[in-house]
């Protein structure tokens, strides 16, 4: 029935972008809650660069009341490649600001298959599989391959000095609102490979699968969640 439901979703939205699945180049501008509460914004942009490199980025960071006690500003890009349809990270970075600093790096050497991983003062090296992404990469891809059909995903992650498996699992089809209204999407949950924290994405079919919503439950109980408040390049 699952197949069903989504096959006939994907047939109203595939013949947009013929056969080119990967989504164009968009910005989205983001509200962040936490705990329910209003507490800043996000943009996630994605852009063409040239010699077939693309640059994913997005930007969050605490807003009005909030900030001036806990100002806080993330940072996260990935530089990649598509050539035929083979999508290849080169490098990634996470910086946080605030309270608490945090930053980590990933430079993808795929000529010598291995990747150097930069985290927490330390630097390791991690033997690179074919079809590797990184934290943020993983995302767009997923965007992809929602519109090609799949709904199994399963992504292989450079991270913290080793490959992690990404398996989100498809949850149902759920209607959300949104600063551009209300919206239908498929539900993915994503559970840590400890159990200790939980993700969820809503993608949208009429806006090529883009995360309209996407939710990070920590281990704590915390909730914090970001919601689409407008989108450019994908309509």
């Amino acid at each position: 029935m699952k197949q069903i439901v989504i096959g006939f979703l994907l047939l109203c939205s595939c013949a947009l972008y013929a056969q080119d699945y990967f989504p164009p180049p968009f910005t989205a501008e983001y509200k962040l809650y936490a705990n329910d509460i209003s507490v800043g914004k996000g943009i996630r942009t994605l852009t063409a660069l040239k010699d077939n490199k693309w640059k994913l980025e997005t930007i969050g960071e605490t807003t009005g009341l909030i900030a001036f006690f806990k100002h806080i500003r993330i940072e996260e890009s990935s530089i990649f490649t598509r050539v035929a349809e083979k999508i290849r990270p080169k490098e990634y970075s996470y910086h946080q600001t605030g309270k608490k600093s945090r930053t980590s790096t990933v430079s993808f050497d795929w000529s010598k298959k291995k990747a150097t991983n930069t985290f927490k003062g330390k630097t390791k090296e991690i033997l690179l599989e074919e079809g590797t992404l990184d934290r943020l990469l993983y995302q767009v891809v997923l965007m992809q391959e929602l519109k090609q059909g799949k709904y199994r995903l399963e992504y292989k992650i450079a991270n913290k000095g080793k490959i992690a498996v990404y398996t989100p699992t498809f949850i149902g089809i759920e209607k959300i609102e949104t600063g551009i209204g209300e919206l239908k999407t498929l539900k993915y949950e994503r559970i840590s490979s400890n159990k200790k924290r939980r993700s969820i994405l809503w993608c949208a079919p009429t806006l090529h699968y883009l995360p309209v919503q996407v939710e990070h439950v920590e281990p704590d109980g915390d909730v914090f969640t970001l919601v689409l408040q407008s989108v450019e390049g994908l309509k």
